[in-house]
């Protein structure tokens, strides 16, 4: 029996499953431990201004990549090595003009006053790593290389906050947020490297002389386009709560937010890792008729709900006995802003599966409209409930975009499913839909 277990936990298959799991675990668990981290060595001010410098990130990094990937990806999975070389090189090239472009932006408000001076540098650095990285572990994933992808994830999102975390402890004077900022690019740079050797194998050499082709870049970014506005909304959904709190608010309050909106937006990131397990599942679904697309989404549905209202129970239960236990008497005295944002993250998770529904039968512009119109709602709602009611008011403008979110989609779902019911499927591919890797605490 042991040898029989033996020789299937060796197996290539499962043991890059099992390993893949164990790195994402182990990446989604060090955003955990980085909001704790940050509340325990910093004052809430300084995590308030960690929260607009990632959530700045955030929005630069959709700027940057442009969502390029959607396009990318299905011109990946034909293509020859040589071919895939150069598509390779055309979206960096299109990287680096957008890069050069972000740049001058982000000196231009250092200019205005608008970005401070000291973390610019830093940011400008891990906007860079950010991008090369994410759009490499992309670009593995899709070459069936994902045990690599993962490592690549890890590094650029995982080690360096356990580096962070044993160097805040040792040493006092590190426990600032430039500190977190140098270790984070330093992250990003080794994530880099190591996508670079895997790729290593494509024929690189063959590009000497080559000129990027302008025209398949601009049919690219015509297919991106849906995918680009959708993406903004979901940000827009996830991060405009934290730049009204900072105006109208302050930024100590901005801190206790972030505090707990990091730990909430992880659980959505783990959210979107099940979800992309699903994925695959959904589209074949469709693709073979009503019956299997239904019972597709019914799995997905219950797996979802299951892990949704695991996670959510969990962490409102543990939350005030963390809090008391780590002496964060500041956080704790606004753990209710946490239970009024804990619908939201339910309903948002919840939210994967009408949007893969959508997803899988092309229907990107009924995702855009529903992401968009969301996204409305919540800068709405943000502007006019946060300067009464404070970081109070912008928890329930995002439990209400989530759910507007979430009943547009199901609306527009179940009208998709009776549609395919009269319909025969399309049994066109269709690429990734946005990487929860997008979404930063």
């Amino acid at each position: 029996m042991r040898s029989r277990l033996l020789d299937l936990a060796t197996r290539p298959a499962i043991a890059g499953t099992v390993s893949a799991l164990i790195l994402r675990a182990l990446t989604l668990a060090s955003r955990f431990l980085l909001s704790l981290l940050l509340a325990r060595m910093l004052s809430p001010a300084e995590m308030g201004q960690y929260g607009l410098l990632t959530a700045t990130l955030a929005f630069a990094l959709l700027a940057v990549g442009l969502e390029f990937y959607s396009y990318t990806l299905r011109e990946l999975v034909p293509a020859t090595p040589e071919r895939r070389a150069r598509i390779i090189a055309d979206q960096m090239t299109l990287g680096s003009v957008t890069l050069l472009a972000i740049g001058v932006t982000v000196f231009s408000a250092i200019a205005a006053g608008w970005f401070p001076a000291r973390l610019a540098p830093w940011f400008v650095v891990i906007l860079i790593t950010e991008h090369i990285s994410l759009e490499a572990t992309r670009i593995l994933i899709i070459t069936w290389r994902p045990v690599r992808a993962y490592i690549g994830v890890f590094l650029r999102g995982g080690i360096w906050v356990y580096a962070v975390a044993l160097l805040m402890f040792a040493t006092p004077s590190t426990r600032t947020l430039e500190t977190v900022l140098v270790l984070w690019a330093f992250g990003g740079v080794l994530s880099i490297a190591f996508s670079a050797f895997s790729l290593s194998d494509l024929p690189w050499r063959e590009l000497k002389g080559y000129r990027p082709d302008w025209s398949t870049i601009r049919e690219g970014l015509r297919t991106a386009r849906p995918f680009m506005f959708t993406a903004a909304g979901a940000l827009v959904i996830s991060y405009v709560d934290r730049f009204v709190i900072d105006i109208f608010v302050g930024r100590d309050a901005l801190g206790i937010y972030t505090f707990y909106s990091t730990i909430l937006i992880g659980l959505l990131s783990l959210g979107g890792s099940v979800s992309h397990q699903f994925l695959p599942k959904v589209i074949a679904g469709y693709a073979a008729g009503v019956d299997a697309y239904r019972g597709a989404l019914r799995s997905f549905l219950w797996s979802m709900l299951v892990l949704a209202s695991g996670t959510v129970i969990v962490c409102g239960v543990a939350m005030a006995p963390m809090l008391s236990a780590l002496g964060l008497s500041t956080y704790g005295s606004h753990i209710g802003v946490f239970y009024a944002m804990l619908p939201g993250i339910f309903l948002r998770m919840l939210a994967d599966v009408p949007s893969y529904a959508l997803y899988a039968a092309r229907s990107d512009n009924h995702l855009l409209l529903c992401n968009l119109g969301s996204a409305v709602v919540s800068t709405l709602l943000n502007v006019l409930l946060i300067p009464v009611y404070g970081i109070y008011g912008a928890a329930v403008a995002g439990g209400i975009a989530s759910a507007v979110l979430f009943l547009l989609l199901v609306i527009l779902a179940i009208r998709i499913m009776r549609k395919a019911r009269r319909e025969p499927a399309n049994r066109e591919t269709v690429g990734l839909p946005t990487d929860p890797d997008m979404l930063y605490p």
